[in-house]
């Protein structure tokens, strides 16, 4: 709860210690620290509230609002809890979202089930269509705008990102931290607008470890950014080897996602036919 104001006058003596502010600023332990670390903020838009208030000598503990929650054990930000249409299994708690239950077709109505199954089938034909039909549209508007497309068309990658600009960097913010070294990472959130402070901030928090240094600067920068154009950010100001490798990783993730969405589909309609 304190920190160190000046040196021990002489060697039996003690250092001069300040009392942190309260509800501001703490320190957990011992220690010789000429500052004291800043409290956190338990941000309401990313679906969080305080849960323990900051005190001299504990940080601010937070945790997700009603109807929100988190999977992981420390969490930056929650998200919404899903509603259900045809009832509950388990309700929405901070660590999990809420489980629904299926909606259960009539076994002496053969009749309409037959008209649940045919618009099912036209969304999933219409949606593989229109998906297809929007890939090839921005494809052929990269080309008409880029004077090298012949040459670039051998790599599609950055028209396919482009369909997928407002990916969600929070599950790949650990991998992104281990492919820049902490002077890129400190670069890239200062030119978007994370100030010193919040920066030293973090810094002391973890003054031996440089890598959770990383993590936690490009967390609390997507966390105030917001999802919205955080992608198309990240890669700009990204040097041209990383923002490869990150668009790599992201498209890997993003078509697996689809094969396993398309393979679900499939079976599903199998099972209806």
């Amino acid at each position: 709860g304190t920190w160190k104001t000046a040196d021990c006058k002489d060697n039996e003596g003690h250092p001069s210690c300040t009392p942190c502010k309260e509800g501001q600023e703490y320190t957990e332990e011992k220690n010789y620290l000429d500052y004291c670390r800043r409290c956190d903020f338990c941000d309401e838009e990313h679906g969080l509230e305080v849960e323990k208030n900051c005190t001299r000598t504990q940080n601010t503990k937070c945790r997700c609002k009603a109807n929100f929650f988190c999977n992981g054990s420390s969490c930056d930000l929650c998200e919404p809890c899903i509603t259900c249409e045809h009832g509950i299994i388990e309700k929405c708690t901070p660590t999990s979202n809420t489980k629904c239950k299926g909606k259960e077709s009539g076994s002496n109505l053969p009749w309409l089930l037959c008209l649940l199954v045919i618009p099912i089938i036209l969304a999933i034909i219409w949606g593989k269509r229109r998906r297809e039909d929007k890939g090839a549209r921005k494809l052929e508007h990269w080309k008409r705008n880029n004077h090298n497309a012949d040459k670039m068309i051998m790599n599609p990658l950055p028209v396919l990102l482009d369909l997928f600009s407002d990916v969600d960097l929070s599950k790949y913010i650990t991998s992104i931290a281990e492919l820049m070294t902490l002077n890129q990472v400190k670069e890239f959130v200062r030119k978007n607008g994370m100030k010193e402070p919040k920066m030293d901030e973090i810094k002391n928090n973890h003054p031996q470890d440089t890598a959770e240094q990383k993590v936690q600067l490009l967390r609390n920068w997507y966390q105030h950014h917001g999802k919205k154009g955080a992608y198309d950010a990240l890669i700009k100001s990204l040097p041209k080897d990383i923002a490869e490798k990150v668009q790599d990783m992201v498209q890997k993730d993003i078509t697996s996602n689809d094969e396993n969405a398309d393979f679900k589909s499939e079976n599903e309609r199998q099972s209806m036919a």
